[in-house]
């Protein structure tokens, strides 16, 4: 896991669309999706459910999302404090 997959999933889950986030953080859309697929397997959960219409946050997702905007925060923090 790193803090670019952490900042990734934030902002699908603002967007609510991995085509948005990637517009925004100014990715493809196809690395995007790779990188959270591999989050999900490396930690062996569903952070998004994939549906016709969009994605939602699974239980474990919304849970992940709390943990990863805190990490976001602090390493934000941290590179303001040192640099």
């Amino acid at each position: 896991m790193t803090i670019q997959q952490c900042v990734y999933v934030i902002k699908i889950a603002e967007y609510g669309s991995f085509n948005e986030a990637a517009k925004q953080l100014f990715v493809a859309q196809s690395s995007l999706s790779v990188s959270i697929r591999a989050l999900e397997q490396e930690l062996n959960i569903k952070i998004f459910e994939r549906v016709g219409n969009g994605i939602y946050l699974t239980n474990e997702g919304a849970e992940f999302v709390r943990y990863a905007r805190e990490i976001v925060e602090q390493s934000g923090f941290i590179m303001n404090m040192y640099s």
